[in-house]
């Protein structure tokens, strides 16, 4: 056997190779393409009782029940907070593809784990179209000090070139575990093709002490008989892009509801009690520029034309508006995604812009927003000699609207922000890579980001 040695150079490529996949990754999970499955894909079966979601350690319930959320009679708020360096700090490891983080009311976090991205026997599509479900999407619970338990295991995942959609936000309302999933639809039925096991997907569901989940919305299906955007964009309108397409990614509690921002649906649904879904606003397209050859091979100059929204975040604002942060489709032109304020009944207004692929919002506790970054370069961003593109960001809005990067190195694909006890602030990091496999051995991970004195101490 021949054993030829790897020069520096060609490590270097290599490393690239690695982090290419991994940015691929975070554009087909967060861009919503691993939501459209290929044009081979058979019908759909019928939506079947949802797959039981198992508890493996963490909220009490034992007995293999579903989870209880946290009491607050260990709240550390009780205790003077502890002392927070600047820059980010690594608090936990070893995490599947991290997405949004929320917190649980004794202050611990909530992250919603889309999966291993790892294949399996039921796949639908074929080559680079493929997509195959598992049960690698999970609930984490990791507390302050980075212990990290799973608060529910075994749901729906979809693996599609490496990259994973599944389980996107959790949180809990009213004592039970409320879940998010992301969808993955026939371009042909506009189902989710999985049969029973993938039942889920697509949906937000509550998951109760001691009971089966229980669907409160399901989202493709209003989708596909609604619409809203009417296939927005210029890809849609070239035929580049199915003009229906749902990939709920984030929701928030509102008014005895839900609201529910629908990424690749380009709109912000409220989700009633009784489960009846109302459309609140339709964000328009982005006016951007398409490099030769993004719109296929006989593109030889760049020409202008719009690209989705893609609102992938919404918050509560300390005004009781809605916030709504959008990640922006290809081709990706840094400095064009947008953060609206929705009241519901009026049209949205944009409350701040010019940020590049936003990942996630929130609000500090004296009221400012912050937005995350995935990379300050936007999705398409080009690698470094190191391997790595341009790091993510978090930047504050002030009260007078001016903007401060308040972090930036060692956010890399940044997927999730949460604000905790006394205003930590946490991030899911490495939001597209695996539990293992990483590139360099890495792995999802959250981070606690300490903000800088020069923002904590303004009074703009």
């Amino acid at each position: 056997m021949e054993v030829k040695l790897i020069s520096a150079s060609d490590e270097r490529a290599l490393d690239r190779d690695r982090w290419r996949l991994a940015a691929v990754g975070l554009t087909i999970a967060a861009c919503c393409v691993a939501g459209m499955v290929g044009p081979s894909v058979a019908a759909a079966h019928g939506h079947g009782r949802p797959p039981r979601g198992h508890l493996l350690s963490g909220y009490g319930g034992g007995g293999g029940g579903i989870p209880r959320p946290p009491g607050s009679s260990h709240h550390r708020g009780h205790h003077a907070p502890p002392p927070q360096a600047e820059g980010v700090q690594t608090i936990a490891t070893g995490l599947n593809q991290p997405k949004k983080l929320t917190v649980a009311p004794d202050g611990s976090l909530l992250v919603a784990l889309s999966g291993d991205g790892t294949p399996s026997s039921n796949c639908v599509g074929s080559g680079e179209e493929q997509a195959c479900l598992n049960q690698s999407g999970a609930i984490d619970r990791i507390t302050p000090a980075g212990q990290v338990s799973t608060a529910l295991g075994d749901l729906p995942s979809v693996a599609s070139g490496g990259s994973a959609t599944g389980p996107a936000e959790a949180r809990y309302v009213h004592g039970a575990l409320e879940v998010l999933f992301q969808d993955e639809l026939s371009p042909t039925t506009h189902e989710q093709p999985f049969g029973t096991e993938g039942a889920l997907l697509g949906d937000l569901a509550r998951f109760p002490s001691g009971g089966s989940p229980v669907i409160q919305a399901a989202f493709g299906p209003f989708e596909a008989a609604n619409n809203p955007d009417n296939g927005a964009g210029t890809l849609s309108e070239l035929g580049l892009e199915g003009p229906i397409d749902s990939d709920p990614y984030s929701f928030v509690p509102y008014h005895g509801g839900y609201v529910v921002a629908d990424a690749a649906g380009n709109d912000l649904l409220f989700v009633k009690p009784s489960g009846a879904i109302k459309v609140l606003a339709v964000f328009p397209p982005i006016p951007e520029t398409f490099p030769p050859g993004t719109l296929g091979p006989t593109q030889t100059a760049a020409v202008k034309g719009t690209a989705q929204a893609v609102p992938d975040s919404v918050a509560v604002g300390p005004d009781g508006a809605l916030y709504v942060g959008e990640l922006g489709g290809e081709p990706f032109e840094a400095g064009t995604s947008d953060v609206y304020r929705v009241v519901p009944g009026q049209a949205p207004t944009v409350y701040a812009s010019g940020f590049t692929a936003i990942g996630d919002i929130g609000f500090d506790p004296a009221g400012r927003l912050l937005v995350l970054e995935i990379d300050q370069k936007g999705l398409g961003d080009a690698f470094t000699a190191e391997g790595l593109p341009s790091p993510g960001a978090i930047i504050g809005v002030h009260r007078d609207g001016s903007q401060q990067v308040l972090a930036s190195t060692g956010l890399e694909f940044p997927t999730g922000l949460a604000v905790g006890p006394w205003g930590s602030v946490y991030v899911s990091n490495y939001g597209t890579l695996p539990a293992t496999g990483g590139p360099d051995g890495l792995s999802g991970q959250v981070a606690r980001v300490g903000l800088p004195a020069s923002w904590l101490d303004s009074r703009r």
